[in-house]
């Protein structure tokens, strides 16, 4: 059975503190992952494309399935991570990220593990600094990059496709794997994309039906120019949509027909954690596309299933009972 939509990407265990100190240990994380569950706020199934280790939480699994999450492009590898990642929030939403430790460990530092006072992240953020450095779901995936082989034959035939962060080769790859069968393709550069020249990754640029980078993206391909000015130079290069996130502002779209920015502000939602948020506006963004054709409705779509993200802990927060939206 062919997915309606497919989102290419990571399949990761996350560990949160959120901005009150609040402690979410082994959530379901990923960009790939992210961005399905963005897309289900408009279709009832999304075929993810990933890679999980031996060690991913098998329940997990299962509450992904059955929220409508295909894990038919995941492939299964034998290997077992013992770090996750840990994404430690401010009181402004910033984000500290870049470090990785096994769940347990917060209890082994004597910490509780419900909630922590400011004082103890400044200490749990002391104790991840200073731990050797062990490998994560960031390191596999760079060294089990992924492939459009992977994907089953009927996917050829989806809608949309959602490009997660991945390296350029990659990308090159599942535009020559869906491309042809006229599937609408969009793509967020993360770091992989927005460190090269744009020169560089032109070729990709132009077979995008949207290009969605988030301000810090934006700023990194286009140095020095603020969002609006960056969105015009990367409008210029490709053919498709273009987005810019701004997080909690909401997101710049790019109108050709008045060839100016127009500001999509960001829904209202009472924020618990903000991971994967800019992921699942790509997924509604993709969802929104798809169904309308219309950039500007697709923004709308995306910052909606991002309000429904950031209001539960972990990618399959919004597929579970009880659930806010």
């Amino acid at each position: 059975m062919t997915p309606e939509l497919v989102t290419v990407g990571g399949l990761t265990v996350d560990n949160v503190v959120a901005a009150d100190g609040t402690v979410a240990l082994d959530q379901a994380g990923g960009n790939g992952a992210y961005a399905a569950v963005g897309a289900l706020s408009l279709v009832d199934r999304v075929g993810l494309v990933s890679h999980a280790v031996a060690s991913y939480p098998q329940e997990t699994l299962r509450r992904l399935e059955a929220g409508g999450v295909d894990l038919g492009g995941v492939v299964f590898s034998d290997g077992r991570l013992t770090a996750g990642s840990w994404f430690l929030y401010d009181a402004d939403g910033q984000r500290q990220e870049g470090l990785t430790a096994p769940a347990a460990a917060l209890a082994e530092t004597g910490l509780p593990t419900d909630r922590l006072t400011p004082a103890r992240v400044a200490r749990w953020r002391a104790a991840l600094a200073a731990r050797p450095t062990e490998t994560g779901y960031s390191e596999f995936r760079q060294l089990h990059p992924l492939r459009a082989a992977q994907i089953p034959k009927a996917w050829r035939d989806a809608r949309g496709v959602h490009l997660a962060p991945s390296g350029p080769d990659v990308m090159r790859d599942m535009i020559a794997h869906f491309a042809p069968r006229g599937a609408t393709i969009t793509a967020d550069p993360g770091s992989h994309l927005s460190g090269l020249p744009l020169d560089a990754i032109a070729d990709i640029l132009r077979a995008l039906d949207a290009f969605l980078p988030s301000e810090v993206e934006a700023r990194a391909l286009v140095p020095g120019a603020a969002p609006s000015d960056a969105l015009a130079v990367l409008a210029e290069n490709c053919p498709g949509a273009v987005a810019v996130k701004l997080g909690p502002a909401g997101v710049l779209v790019w109108d050709r027909a008045s060839e100016a920015s127009v500001m999509i502000p960001a829904a209202t939602a009472r924020t618990l954690d903000p991971t994967g948020a800019g992921d699942a506006f790509c997924g509604g963004f993709l969802a929104g596309l798809t169904r309308t054709g219309d950039p500007m409705r697709a923004a709308q779509q995306g910052v909606q299933a991002a309000a429904r993200v950031v209001e539960c802990f972990g990618a399959d927060g919004t597929l579970c009972a009880g659930a806010t939206v």
